[in-house]
């Protein structure tokens, strides 16, 4: 019976002094998953702001967690979403230098050149899509940025170039198809219907207002024939009356309205012609909006 009664103080003793041991453990551990999960949380309802303090707090409290990485590359992209762009660039920067070929160092390369494309500044966006490219050959960040680089290349209008990023997609690429289908779809462009501009400069020449006419803009068309009829009517008034002074003020008017009118007409056909090729693309922008997965195991906001 003693024994007994020994063996059961023994296993309560042991078992004190393991819940001694493990339970700060497991409640630091718990600790750690609110606190970084609070952060996601904040990030996913889009407060971008609030959720940097939670990562930043996270980070201070355990800057050898796992975890860390994912938190400061977290950091990035809500400085990303939030649209301040030079600050997600420079901290993007930072991971891609510090993590080299680890998947946040390559998640956060690639997202350099997402940001400057974000930011329209196109011919920069290009450049760190192309260095992305040639220092990642085979990763799944990689045919994504070859998606990137051809619309950066489409919004500089540099439509042959962006055929070239189409076309070395990998086959094996959930952005294979689209880019294929993409590639063709701007082989179309000279089909649509654009207006030439040596016509439009024609029309106005012989009809001041008619190069605009011709390219939809009615009440651009209506000024110009307009002011360009009462000026030459005047001007032609001053010279009858002998009035030589005011004709050759009234003739510099008429040929430089004249000479605007030209211009404006040129000028209308190109922003119709962007226009048309615009709205043409646009529908293949949305039609091909990809899910972007992740490389990284956890889950990533773009």
């Amino acid at each position: 019976m003693r024994s007994n009664y020994l063996f059961s103080f023994i296993v309560v003793i042991l078992t004190i002094l393991f819940l001694s041991v493990t339970a700060p453990g497991f409640a630091q551990e718990e600790e750690e998953k609110s606190q970084l999960g609070f952060a996601h949380h904040l990030f996913d309802k889009g407060h971008y702001y609030q959720a940097v303090t939670e990562y930043e707090r996270f980070i201070y409290f355990n800057p050898d967690h796992p975890s860390t990485p994912e938190a400061r590359l977290k950091i990035a992209f809500c400085y990303k979403r939030g649209e301040q762009y030079d600050k997600a660039i420079e901290l993007f920067r930072i991971l891609a230098g510090e993590y080299g070929d680890h998947a946040v160092g390559k998640e956060a390369a690639y997202n350099v050149g997402k940001c400057f494309l974000l930011n329209k500044d196109y011919e920069q966006a290009l450049i760190e899509f192309n260095n992305f490219v040639k220092d990642n050959p085979d990763t799944p960040l990689t045919d994504k940025a070859q998606w990137n680089s051809a619309w950066t290349a489409i919004y500089l209008e540099d439509y042959a170039s962006a055929q070239e990023h189409l076309l070395r997609v990998r086959e094996s690429s959930d952005y294979q198809q689209p880019s294929r289908e993409l590639a063709s779809a701007l082989e179309q462009l000279p089909q649509l219907p654009h207006k030439s501009p040596y016509l439009a400069g024609f029309l106005a020449a012989v009809i001041p207002g008619a190069g605009h006419l011709y390219t939809g803009k009615k009440k651009q068309a209506l000024f110009a024939f307009f002011t360009n009829a009462l000026l030459a009517f005047g001007t032609y008034e001053a010279f009858s009356n002998d009035l030589y002074t005011a004709g050759g003020f009234l003739s510099l008017f008429t040929l430089n309205y004249y000479s605007g009118n030209i211009f404006g007409a040129l000028n209308s056909t190109h922003t119709y012609n962007k226009k048309v090729t615009d709205a043409y693309l646009e529908q293949f922008r949305h039609k091909y909006e990809l899910p972007i997965k992740p490389l990284l195991g956890f889950t990533v906001h773009y």
